[in-house]
């Protein structure tokens, strides 16, 4: 059979430096890699880099026989778009959903997705394999874990859910289905080396941020797993073949130290000259022996979780790091020589305009090369949404709440903190402190990728 996969466009902005859509669609790319293993024909359409989408959709429907959709919070509307095309096209076609948004609301999203047939809830690699025997005739819907599906309009559950323990079992990403498309650039400029791509080493998170949406909450037994130093060296080693760059995607790579410094141990013994970017890490992972293996194995960014810069605030977050403890993470981490990413959140229940005051300076302290300044959101399945639902402030469906003082979430309007985050982020660009750091920093990398980025995001105000 032939399995027609489809990540489709987002209905709204993202941030410019993370911005997901610049990213390969992983859980595709895992997806394909089981199905060509089990002997299936895999094409992958990603219509957030597609110049002519629809018209490509049409002509591989043709040759199609299934249709696997990724869905997440932003790109509902996209997604019903997409399905009526292809029922008109083809109104036998099965169609399959899944993706982030299914962890949360997997019975409902065949309701709002009306043309689909089947819904995956959680990881898909191995389902999809007994969705594909189903399709062939060789095993039943009832007998398949880990979905829900449509049968004379009833929408029923399969088995429960089964979670991929060993995750060194998986095939690596088929990311060949995805060469077609160039990924982490914008505006026409790369922050990162080309040739990129993004791979995962862990899944899950052993922390319990108030704010964060861990699939844990929603999926039983899912917890934090990783893969083995060696397995995820390998992979490495097959990117470094083909790819210049490649940002981890984790929700917490160094989560782990010992396992941290064996893989960047293991790259520096192999010599790969690949560039990486760690998109998930904490203040309190900061550590000398590390950071120099680290800069050694060609790390060239990492990202922290900042949040705020009042000690309280982190504690209601139960984020379980000190300010100091992020002064220190990331006066090594310029030490290094490393590219700096900090988020910082506004709108806590607890936080007053004091309290953004200070984030606000704590963050201009801070030498930083990026710095991200998000409204807070009571997303789906956080401990700030199960409590905000037994208070009645938020409903049950719904998945991404602004911490609104309409609906008592904040002492801020949803306004409010849209504006003052896009004012703080201005703010924070365009410091001559920071400008002159910046071209001082590029000069001394002999790197003005950043730069250049820089400049568009600048003018982008």
């Amino acid at each position: 059979m032939k399995f027609l996969l489809l990540r489709p466009g987002l209905n709204r902005k993202t941030s410019f430096f993370m911005n997901q859509s610049n990213y390969p669609p992983l859980g595709l790319l895992y997806i394909g890699a089981a199905l060509e293993r089990d002997g299936h024909k895999v094409e992958i359409i990603d219509f957030c880099k597609e110049t002519n989408a629809e018209k490509h959709l049409k002509k591989s429907l043709i040759s199609s026989d299934v249709v696997g959709i990724s869905i997440c919070a932003g790109n509902h509307k996209s997604v019903l778009d997409i399905t009526k095309i292809i029922k008109q096209m083809d109104p036998t076609i099965p169609i399959i959903i899944g993706g982030p948004d299914n962890i949360y609301f997997p019975e409902r999203s065949l309701n709002d997705i009306p043309a689909a047939n089947i819904s995956v809830w959680g990881e898909g690699e191995q389902v999809i394999i007994d969705i594909a025997r189903f399709l062939e005739g060789k095993k039943n819907l009832p007998e398949i874990p880990g979905i829900y599906y449509k049968e004379d309009n009833i929408i029923k559950k399969g088995k429960a859910i089964e979670i991929i323990k060993d995750l060194d079992s998986l095939d690596f990403p088929a990311r060949h289905l995805t060469d077609k498309y160039e990924y982490g650039i914008r505006n026409n400029q790369y922050l990162f080396k080309p040739k990129f791509t993004s791979m995962e080493t862990s899944r899950g998170c052993p922390y319990h941020c108030r704010f964060c949406m861990r699939p844990n909450n929603s999926i039983p037994g899912y917890g934090f797993r990783q893969r083995s130093a060696e397995n995820v060296v390998k992979e490495i080693m097959e990117i470094n073949r083909t790819y210049s760059s490649v940002v981890i995607v984790d929700d917490n790579f160094l989560a782990n130290k010992k396992r941290a410094i064996d893989i960047f141990q293991k790259l520096i013994d192999n010599k790969t000259d690949i560039h990486l970017i760690i998109q998930g890490a904490r203040v309190d992972s900061a550590d000398p022996e590390l950071y120099k293996k680290m800069k050694k194995a060609n790390v060239r960014l990492i990202s922290y979780g900042l949040e705020s810069g009042n000690q309280d605030v982190l504690d209601y977050y139960n984020k379980n790091f000190t300010l100091d403890q992020v002064r220190r993470a990331i006066k090594l981490s310029r030490k290094m020589g490393f590219i700096t990413l900090g988020t910082f959140i506004l709108g806590a229940p607890i936080e007053t305009e004091g309290h953004i005051k200070n984030t606000i300076k704590f963050a201009y302290s801070l030498p930083l090369d990026i710095a991200l300044f998000i409204p807070l959101g009571y997303a789906r399945g956080s401990p700030l949404w199960i409590d905000a639902v037994k208070d009645n402030k938020i409903k049950e469906d719904e998945c991404n709440v602004t911490a609104d003082s309409h609906r008592n979430l904040g002492n801020f309007t949803s306004d409010e903190l849209t504006e003052k985050t896009y004012k703080i982020e201005k703010n924070f660009y365009l410091r001559p402190r920071y400008i002159f750091d910046q071209i001082y920093l590029s000069i001394r990398r002999r790197n003005f990728d950043l730069l250049k980025n820089g400049f568009h995001f600048i003018t982008s105000f």
